[in-house]
């Protein structure tokens, strides 16, 4: 997209350049044989002539039915629609970014879970094993126990698993090599649900006005505008100012340095018979110089064109029903962005009204589960509950704070992605 920009900020100097004058610059150096008319002499030349031109040439469009300026602000509406998709790219990925972060997160809670749980069934373990010594507890709930803190083991080698799959999503989603090593920093997150949920439609309201997505798709229907415009500027007649400015060198070109009598020569006679003479002269030629010769044929023009398009075999007209169809899908499009804003915020409000009832249910659930492994706990050790029933409530246990660090997270993302919609930043203070 950074590179989309850079070409879309080229495509707008080359339309702001088009107003411009075009200077050119020619030069030639030729040799001729055989039979010709010298260019700057006008004589015929048989033998080998050098020459040379020299010259500038220059136009400029005085008016072309407003095409350049449509194209200027054509491709200036389209420069600010790929700076917006950059806006969305960036939003976009904070978004993933945001989101495998707080799995990452999601996965340390667990672990802190299953280790609390290895460190029960082990306890556990160890004081029933001594029972076991005193004769006091059967073979069996050991071997229950064991069998138990395997599993409890288990669960705990699977979240670490799990946590290094999640910290490797993050680091592939921020462009980080696998082995790279990744510092968390671990903010104090408090999932609030009793915080006031924001309609879709006040959300929407806002997000209609500030995502970069809608703003992108908004300045694309503008280019398209004005492209359209342009297009239709092929209909006007088209006025160029032209000028230029040359001069040349012919190796034939000479002129005459001293002449010298040399006789007389009879060219026909009188009525009487006498004869009629003339003088003969030798004259002594020389070419004439490089410079001088640049000087005499030094010329200059200055033109003005108008072209009036009569027939052009419908080119005009179907280039205009083109631009008219694309700026149709412009159109369409844009409204297809607003529909996807309004349908991705409307059910991420409900997501997030989901997610605050499931999390307050689960942390509810923890607590009653809680309430009832401690219960449990005590039965078990007072010798009142076998081991089944106390891994049945250590199990339920382990449930319930899975789920409910899972609601919390789910539902702090989600309510995160209202605020992003509402123009708020990204993060977690503290």
């Amino acid at each position: 997209n950074e590179l989309s920009i850079e070409a879309n900020e080229s495509q707008l100097q080359s339309s702001k350049a088009n107003v411009f004058p075009n200077v050119n610059g020619f030069a030639s150096h030729n040799y001729n044989w055989g039979q010709r008319i010298d260019p700057f002499t006008n004589l015929f030349a048989t033998t080998r002539v050098q020459s040379n031109s020299f010259g500038l040439s220059s136009n400029v469009t005085l008016f072309n039915g407003l095409q350049n300026y449509q194209n200027i602000k054509s491709q200036e509406a389209g420069l600010e629609s790929v700076k917006y998709d950059l806006e969305t790219q960036k939003n976009n990925i904070a978004l993933s970014v945001s989101a495998a972060f707080l799995q990452v997160l999601l996965v340390e809670e667990l672990i802190i879970s299953a280790e609390e749980q290895v460190t029960i069934s082990k306890n556990q373990l160890d004081r029933v094993k001594k029972l076991v010594e005193a004769g006091a507890s059967n073979i069996g709930v050991q071997y229950e126990l064991e069998a138990q803190l395997s599993r409890d083991r288990s669960t705990l080698t699977q979240r670490q698993n799990d946590y290094q799959l999640t910290q490797l999503q993050l680091k592939q989603f921020m462009m980080m090599l696998a082995d790279e090593a990744l510092s968390l920093v671990k903010p104090d997150i408090e999932a609030d649900s009793t915080i006031r949920l924001e309609k879709a439609a006040t959300v929407y309201s806002y997000a209609e006005g500030a995502m970069p997505e809608i703003k992108s798709a908004e300045f694309s229907l503008l280019s398209w505008e004005k492209q359209l415009q342009a297009t239709k500027s092929g209909y006007y007649p088209s006025l160029t100012l032209s000028g230029s400015i040359g001069s040349g060198y012919s190796g034939l070109r000479t002129t005459v340095e001293s002449v010298t009598q040399t006789g007389t020569q009879e060219i026909g006679y009188t009525a009487s018979g006498e004869s009629v003479l003339t003088s003969t002269f030798d004259a002594n030629l020389v070419k004439v110089p490089f410079g001088t010769q640049l000087n005499d044929n030094f010329n200059q023009f200055v033109g003005l064109s108008l072209s009036v398009p009569i027939f052009n075999r419908y080119s005009v007209k179907n280039q205009v029903k083109q631009a008219e169809v694309n700026r149709t899908i412009a159109e369409l499009q844009l409204e297809q962005e607003k529909q996807g804003l309004r349908q991705r915020i409307e059910s991420a409000r409900t997501d997030a009204v989901a997610a605050r009832e499931l999390y307050k249910a689960n942390r509810e659930a923890l607590k009653s589960a809680q309430k009832a492994f401690e219960f449990a706990e005590k039965r078990f050790e007072a010798g009142a509950s076998n081991v089944l029933e106390f891994n049945n409530s250590k199990n339920n246990l382990r449930q319930a704070e899975a789920e409910a660090s899972r609601t919390m997270y789910d539902y702090v993302f989600k309510t995160k992605v209202l605020d992003f919609y509402m123009g708020k930043p990204l993060g977690f203070e503290g």
